[in-house]
């Protein structure tokens, strides 16, 4: 099929479309792994619903679970499988080792291989049908035993259907062997269904896209969710954003602040807030936002520790300021996944155009990834469009290091950030301190001493002289230079 002719159809799986460029060549066969449970039929039964809802007949062709068993999962998300243009193909008891003759066969003569293939293509059904599903098609692998005769088997079922203008999605039980199975080499698509468990037993899932023909698609893994209305895919991909003119320097809300960072933040830049538990990275974060919310501008907090009362009531003590164009995002790394998380600010942005975004705390962010590079893809993508949009991102690292330590990051990302204040706790006169610092300014100088900073009910941040007079300041306490 020539590309000018290829039209594409949709999967019916939001989300999963756009990482294929537009959808299912139409007409073609796609392969789809997974372990059991990981939703393979629910992903069939999508394919197909979006097919009735175009006005199309759609097939059903099951070698591994019952109508029964497909209608009750169906009815778990309002699905009907008995609605018109539906048709469900049972091959289950043909190929029950108890009533059927096919397990015990070796498919070793012509016949036996040419009854088997048209068990399926010549299902009356299939005439006029724009949509097929078959699942649980592994069972004729186990049943074959030879795997050349498996391929002759395949490649004339996938054939008869390519050439009746159907597109099918073959459904098969992951074996751990990705693309080096027969029938990969057969399928113009390959996607994998994963279900991985954390440590702490939250179920992270994922479909992975290993092979396309369709054109330009994303390959790579994606999040997904199953929800009470079926799969739903979020796509960590390329946003794009337009960025033009100059960007001005945006003040912080506090002198000595700006005066730390080079004379404030800079539109679209990306800032990093890291330290230790408790050394004032959220109020230096909702500081800025204060600042940008008394300019009239938009800004958004996503918090995973605090609630949104609980984040107005600490402005309001502290800063003595109620926010009005502030919206506050509670999250929780529990139920939530990554590239729901990467969807959900690019709709924010996109939607409610804000000038500073926070995150906080970034490291939340760990437990809702399958990997560590996973993670450092979605923030370079995401500062990238952020940036495209002139907004401040502002991200906040909760380091675990010992208190005197003087550590930087602790998540190993600072490479993406334009600026990097760090927060610490000291010894002085007696008295633990805590103290911040600009370690990095990408757009030109900055303070290079360390400073005081203390929370005041009422007024705000407050930020001291810089230490210019003590020595020891990268250790756990400061000594007065005479």
């Amino acid at each position: 099929m020539e590309e000018s002719t290829r039209i594409l159809i949709s999967s019916g799986i939001p989300g999963f479309d756009e990482i294929l460029g537009g959808g299912l060549v139409k007409g073609w066969s796609y392969l789809l792994k997974g372990a059991p449970g990981s939703g393979k039929t629910v992903f069939g039964l999508q394919f197909l619903r979006e097919g009735v809802r175009n006005g199309e007949k759609v097939v059903y062709i099951s070698f591994d679970e019952s109508k029964e068993e497909v209608q009750m999962q169906a009815e778990l998300f309002g699905w009907n499988i008995n609605e018109p243009n539906f048709y469900f193909v049972d091959k289950v008891e043909k190929m029950d080792i108890l009533t059927s003759d096919l397990m015990f066969v070796d498919f070793d003569s012509i016949s036996e291989i040419h009854d088997i293939i048209e068990s399926v293509v010549s299902v009356r059904e299939l005439e006029n049908a724009s949509r097929v599903f078959i699942d649980g098609i592994g069972i004729l692998r186990d049943a074959s035993r030879d795997p050349a005769i498996y391929r002759r088997i395949m490649a004339s079922i996938i054939r008869f259907l390519n050439s009746m203008g159907i597109t099918s999605i073959i459904a098969e039980e992951y074996t751990g062997d990705i693309g080096k199975e027969i029938i990969s080499y057969l399928t113009s698509g390959e996607f994998l269904l994963e279900r991985v468990v954390r440590g702490d037993g939250e179920v992270l899932r994922a479909i992975n896209v290993l092979k396309y023909r369709g054109g330009k698609a994303w390959l790579g893994r994606h999040y997904l969710d199953i929800t009470d209305n079926g799969i739903i895919v979020y796509p960590i991909i390329p946003v794009t954003g337009i960025s033009d003119g100059e960007r001005s320097l945006i003040s912080t809300g506090n002198k000595e602040f700006d005066s730390m960072l080079g004379g404030g933040i800079y539109e679209g830049s990306s800032v990093l807030i890291t330290g230790k538990s408790g050394v004032g990275k959220t109020n230096m974060s909702l500081q800025i936002l204060v600042a940008n919310d008394r300019r009239g501008k938009t800004g958004i907090l996503y918090t995973f520790e605090e609630s949104e009362e609980e984040i107005r009531e600490r402005i309001e003590n502290i800063f003595n300021y109620k926010p009005s164009r502030l919206i506050i995002k509670p999250l929780s790394p529990y139920g939530m996944n990554l590239g729901r998380f990467y969807r959900m600010v690019v709709e924010d942005v996109e939607n409610y155009a804000p000038a500073v975004v926070v995150i906080d705390p970034l490291n939340a962010l760990v437990r809702m990834s399958i990997s560590f590079e996973e993670l450092r893809r979605a923030m370079d993508l995401l500062e990238s469009y952020i940036s495209s949009k002139k907004t401040i991102s502002i991200s906040i690292i909760e380091v675990g290091e010992a208190v005197g330590d003087f550590y930087l990051t602790g998540a190993g990302i600072s490479y993406f950030a334009d600026y990097m204040v760090v927060g610490r706790y000291m010894e002085l006169h007696g008295e633990i301190q805590k103290v911040i610092a600009v370690m990095k300014n990408r757009f030109g100088d900055h303070e290079r001493t360390l400073r005081v900073l203390e929370i005041k009910e009422g007024e705000g941040i407050r930020i001291g002289e810089p230490l210019k007079r003590y020595t020891g300041l990268m250790g756990a306490s400061l000594e007065k230079i005479d």
